[in-house]
């Protein structure tokens, strides 16, 4: 089985994958499959952060690789300057994304600044599981580009002003400070509180977008703008307080860039958990939607496929190659909104236009994970699975691969089937994975 989830490596710091030693044999794996070079880490607001960058860079040199430190930064950041930046051959990104402070993790970027594809993630674990040796000469460590990178990545964001009062939640994660900053002068709120090491994501940020929602009826606002911990997701929330996801915003740019002649391969990418609104809205529009498997990488591999230049996630990862080589919650939010500006219509009305089917998610603890070819067909979950069929629904069940838990999700015509359909795969699954 790869060590690789969905989006890198992630787990509680100090455990499983991430203690020191084999989070040093990892980079060490991955600078071997990269061939030496010099690459660039950074990393979140974790107090974890600190002691598993010294690992990454232990790993890094000892296999003849230069290290670049830029310290604190958004993943799209990161990613941004090993794009552009000839000097550099990789990235490392230190962070846990969503989850929360107690967990850390590694997300790998190629030459080309996106997430290392599927060669260089299995070039990185053969590497990793054959063992290191050492190189005849240990590479180097900068510390002193931060500055100028994050100014780089600043001067890249800049567009017309948005002269409406916007509310902002950085997750007190990685785009503390630069999301302010990339928003410019303005009414702006504030809403996450300066970071402390442990209180990224807690209550805040992209997975806890009602605050914001809550933030914006309070203080009149006009929008609110959400990240993630690392800064690479994103979500909007509109002048009545209705918090609108990836999807949503998928929905409003593929419009757009149709209208404008921009939209390429006649589709928009997204996974099995984009919602089938989504699906009907682009078809109304003579546009399909292609489903891959969830994990912004396999989205990316799609679009590249098809020749698609939109794609992303229900969670908020959303992919424009146009304007930026990875997702990044920050650019996209502000694309959005200065459009919606430029169009004079209320955000709920521009965001609101993409229907939402009703839809449950359950979350079960997975002690053990039996092979889920098994789980679906046993006879605990496969009755469920197709009373849900046969009434109209779309379920998917999946191990998420972030965080030890069987992920459900249902789709179906009304929101109490879905509900109860949610709870009977949850009572089942439970009834097995705590077995």
């Amino acid at each position: 089985m790869s060590v690789f989830g969905t989006d890198g490596i992630r787990g509680r710091a100090g455990e499983g994958l991430l203690t020191e030693s084999t989070i040093k044999a990892l980079a060490a794996g991955f600078a071997t499959a990269l061939g030496g070079g010099t690459v660039a880490i950074a990393r979140d607001t974790r107090e974890s952060g600190g002691w598993i960058r010294d690992a990454v860079i232990a790993g890094l040199t000892s296999a003849g690789v230069s290290v670049q430190d830029l310290g604190v930064l958004p993943t799209p950041a990161l990613s941004y300057a090993v794009a552009y930046d000839s000097a550099l051959d990789g990235g490392v990104m230190i962070t846990a994304s969503h989850n929360p402070w107690h967990d850390n993790g590694l997300k790998l970027f190629g030459p080309d600044g996106k997430k290392a594809s599927d060669a260089l993630q299995e070039a990185s674990e053969a590497a990793f599981e054959a063992g290191s040796t050492a190189a005849p000469a240990a590479g180097t460590v900068t510390a002193d580009g931060r500055d100028a990178v994050l100014a780089a990545y600043l001067k890249s964001l800049l567009g017309a002003s948005i002269d409406r009062r916007v509310v902002f939640d950085d997750a007190s994660g990685a785009a503390a400070g630069v999301l302010a900053e990339a928003l410019g002068e303005g009414d702006r709120v504030a809403l996450a509180p300066a970071p402390d090491g442990r209180n990224i994501n807690d209550g805040v940020g992209a997975v806890h977008p009602e605050a914001t929602a809550a933030k914006v009826l309070e203080v009149g606002a006009w929008a609110g703008i959400v990240v993630d911990g690392d800064g690479d997701r994103i979500a909007l929330v509109d002048e009545q307080g209705t918090v609108h996801d990836g999807d949503a915003i998928l929905g409003f740019l593929a419009s757009s860039m149709q209208a404008e002649g921009s939209l390429t391969g006649g589709a928009v990418v997204g996974t099995l958990t984009t919602n089938g609104g989504l699906a009907a809205y682009l078809a109304e529009r003579g546009l399909d939607l292609i489903r891959t498997p969830v994990g912004d990488r396999h989205v990316s591999a799609a679009m590249a496929a098809r020749g698609c230049n939109l794609g992303g996630e229900t969670s908020g990862h959303v992919l424009t190659p146009d304007l930026c080589p990875t997702g990044d919650g920050i650019r996209v939010g502000l694309h959005v909104l200065r459009m919606a500006l430029g169009t004079g219509k209320p955000v709920s009305e521009l965001l609101g236009a993409v229907p939402k089917f009703p839809s449950a998610t359950r979350k079960v603890p997975d002690g053990h994970r039996p092979p889920i070819e098994g789980l679906l067909g046993g006879p605990e979950l496969r009755p469920v699975l197709d009373r849900i069929g046969t009434g109209g629904g779309r379920p998917l069940v999946r191990y998420s691969g972030t965080e030890p838990y069987l992920r459900i999700q249902v789709e179906g015509p009304t929101g109490d089937l879905v509900e109860a359909w949610a709870d009977q795969l949850a009572a089942a699954a439970g009834g097995v994975l705590g077995s």
